[in-house]
């Protein structure tokens, strides 16, 4: 997980989020330019703290498509965690080569926001899990701060709807859960996976899911493709206020690309 400070600003502007997913890079050009076209689009916004990633990087977990990531990357400060495509050992390396601190949970301070990636990949598997390495983790960054803090994670608890990844989510929402009721000052939990915005509740907490930047999950279980490559990349954009989280889904144009 890469972890970048980001400079205080108590007292200032709200945090603002960008927040990207599902890169799903291969070391082809096409889907390299679906993400810089994304980050191009962060960086017309001119008002972004910092940037967020949950997960599925790289489609195979090859050294390649890390080095792609860690190549395109801006200057902000940036959090990222891992997917269900994504692999341990070449993830670490990658974070070492480029002089980022090689761990798969880390905490993000966006002036007094704490953003805490959790870790809840499994090498090889789809489903996701948070291990108790993951969870004492949670708790320890979570214990002794009255900041508000969002959870950050790429599998999702609670299904979405469509036959095929409800499968694949998070299979213990319970530990999740109780991390949330053990920290009154969670206020959120931002996830990835399904390729598609996500709105919904999780434990008293709003849940945001981020659309995919590779494809766009196809609407009603529909498989063969599960995903649609031609649907535009979006993002979501969170700003938060104490408590509060407003958040923007946006999808670019096709002369974006």
């Amino acid at each position: 997980m890469l972890e970048c400070q980001a400079q205080p600003r108590r007292g200032g502007p709200l945090p603002v989020i960008a927040h990207l997913s599902d890169t799903h890079l291969d070391e082809s050009s096409a889907r390299l330019r679906r993400l810089q076209a994304v980050l191009n689009q962060v960086a017309d916004l001119g008002n972004v703290d910092a940037l967020l990633v949950s997960g599925d990087i790289a489609d195979h977990g090859d050294v390649g498509e890390y080095e792609q990531f860690f190549a395109a990357l801006p200057g902000l400060p940036t959090l990222v965690v891992p997917g269900n495509h994504d692999l341990s050992a070449p993830l670490l390396a990658a974070m070492r080569a480029h002089g980022h601190p090689p761990s798969l949970n880390a905490t993000l301070d966006v002036g007094g926001l704490l953003l805490v990636g959790l870790d809840s990949h499994l090498d090889r598997n789809d489903h996701g899990e948070l291990g108790s390495a993951t969870v004492e983790y949670a708790h320890e960054q979570l214990s002794g701060t009255d900041d508000p803090a969002v959870l950050v994670m790429h599998h999702p608890p609670v299904p979405i709807g469509h036959h095929v990844m409800d499968r694949f989510g998070l299979a213990n929402g319970d530990v999740l859960a109780a991390i949330i009721h053990a920290h009154e000052n969670v206020v959120g939990v931002f996830t990835g996976h399904v390729h598609t915005a996500v709105a919904t509740a999780f434990a008293g907490v709003p849940l945001l899911g981020a659309p995919g930047i590779v494809s766009t999950m196809r609407l009603g279980s529909k498989t063969d493709p599960i995903a649609d490559p031609d649907a535009m990349p979006g993002l979501a954009v969170h700003t938060v206020d104490g408590a509060t989280i407003r958040t923007v889904f946006h999808y670019l144009s096709p002369s974006a690309l």
